[in-house]
């Protein structure tokens, strides 16, 4: 590449990408559009230079018709490159290239520089966004109600058939969105805002999303795990209202056998114990194993039996009832109905059950823990009563979601542990990623960081060889898949 642009990568670099914008949309007709405007950095003759070389090679092609001084617009001389399937137009501007994909981008994007028509700087919600997290490295601003409509079609009240339906539907809640790369300056490294009318009807899904709270289920995470996600109720709440409706219409005779089953009504008793702060915790993730749920034997005839004797994993799911009382009845009805016995045992003052063949849970300050081993559960107990990470406090007050992964132990699933010959350091020692969501009322926020004060630069750093490793991993097998088929 070096050889054929006469000019070394770092410089090219320098030149195409110092300052690089692209624009997209719509035209009258529906169609889209593309426009690009490249900074030469202070370097105008060696992007006029790169060009020069670009169009020596496009000319090549019998495919492409390359006009030089094709016309001039707004006092600016412009190539055009015509093909079969549409038109591209491309001039120098001052410091800039102006590249216009389709007809009419080129004057578009002419018409917002020269003539004073208002550019995305003027966007009171891109200028609202900026102002609350800043810019960055990367940029991103985008019309997503234009793109979800065009997407997803949009074009019914109808409701939903399924649960994609009903999120689908709750993305017309949405107007804008906002997106910055930061990987320069401390705080975050990446940030995604978006903005809606939560007066909208298909906004009801979002409006309970606003409903964040602090996260009382975060006192049972520990800096060891490898995997933490938790949510608030209101993720359960929204859950609860898509589906219901949609069980209700389908399976009306599977709910008749539930409640009576229970003696609950599902609306009033069950999804009111059912309801409330959700985590998954994962201490070791190479030994985490969704799949083994397949394995749970679960009978209600003559009695409620079940059986995990095969459904062994690493992980602990956590739950914070909002509504007490219905969650000590939807327990009571459980208990009730198994005809298995339950053996109690004592650990760190916290009575451990255990039930159906490997299922064990417990009551630890207000978190109802489950597990498939003892050893998750009481490891479990042992980090609640630990000291909250001080990381934590970088979070805001009330969340939505929440997410800890360690990202390098994620790399070595597949290949197990890296050779300590390439990589920087151990796995445990690399930060982990801390992923958040949080919403008021017309608007929210996801955030992304390392848990440390290191530089983000410096996290990926170390990571990165993690990476290579995973994928080092992935060629071999694609390689000796290909040696079996010959």
């Amino acid at each position: 590449l070096e050889g054929m642009l006469s000019t070394n990568i770092a410089s090219l670099l320098s030149t195409v990408t110092y300052r690089t914008a692209v624009a997209a949309w719509l035209d009258a007709a529906g169609d889209p559009r593309v426009g690009a405007v490249f900074h030469s950095g202070g370097n105008l003759g060696e992007l006029q230079r790169l060009t020069k070389i670009v169009e020596g090679f496009l000319a090549m092609s019998t495919d492409n018709t390359l006009r030089i001084d094709a016309g001039v617009y707004q006092r600016v001389r412009y190539n055009a490159l015509e093909r079969f399937d549409g038109i591209t137009k491309y001039g120098f501007v001052d410091d800039f290239l102006v590249v216009g994909i389709g007809e009419g981008c080129f004057e578009r994007l002419l018409d917002t520089y020269r003539t004073g028509t208002d550019s995305i700087q003027q966007h009171e919600k891109y200028a609202d966004a900026v102002k609350k997290i800043g810019s960055g490295q990367l940029v991103v601003f985008a019309d997503v109600s234009t793109l979800f409509e065009n997407t997803f079609g949009f074009n019914s009240n109808e409701p939903a058939e399924d649960i994609f339906g009903a999120f689908q539907n709750s993305l017309r809640f949405f107007d804008t969105l906002y997106g910055r790369l930061n990987l320069l300056e401390p705080g975050p490294f990446l940030q995604i805002a978006t903005t809606g009318d939560p007066n909208r009807p298909e906004a009801e899904m979002y409006r309970a999303l606003t409903e964040g709270k602090s996260l009382e289920i975060l006192s049972a995470l520990s800096a060891k795990d490898d995997l933490f996600l938790a949510v608030a109720p209101s993720i359960l709440e929204d859950v609860w209202t898509a589906v219901l409706p949609m069980i209700e219409r389908d399976s009306p005779e599977g709910i008749s056998f539930v409640e009576g089953l229970l003696n609950l009504d599902l609306r009033s008793d069950i999804q009111g114990g059912l309801t409330g702060e959700l985590a998954l915790a994962v201490s070791d993730i190479t030994r985490f194993e969704p799949s083994a749920m397949e394995g749970l034997d679960v009978q209600v005839e003559g009695g409620f039996q079940l059986d995990a004797s095969q459904a062994e994993t690493n992980g602990c799911l956590i739950f914070r009832p909002d509504n007490r009382m219905k969650w000590n009845q939807v327990g009571n009805s459980l208990s009730n109905l198994q005809s298995a016995s339950t053996t109690q045992t004592q650990y760190n003052g916290v009575t451990v059950s255990e039930f159906g063949a490997n299922v064990y849970y417990s009551d630890v300050e207000e978190l109802f823990l489950i597990g498939f081993s003892e050893e998750q559960v009481t490891t479990r107990i042992d980090r609640i009563k630990e000291k909250r990470p001080d990381y934590l406090k970088m979070l805001p007050e009330t969340l939505v979601s929440f997410a800890q992964c360690n990202l390098a132990r994620l790399f070595e699933l597949e290949r197990g542990p890296a050779p300590p010959d390439k990589v920087i350091v151990p796995a445990e020692e690399v930060p982990h990623l801390l992923t958040w969501i949080a919403m008021d009322a017309d608007a929210g926020l996801m955030e992304m960081t390392f848990a440390t004060e290191e530089g983000t630069i410096e996290v990926l750093a170390k990571l990165f060889p993690f990476l290579l490793w995973s994928t080092e991993g992935q060629a071999d097998i694609e390689i000796q898949g290909e040696i079996g088929i010959r």
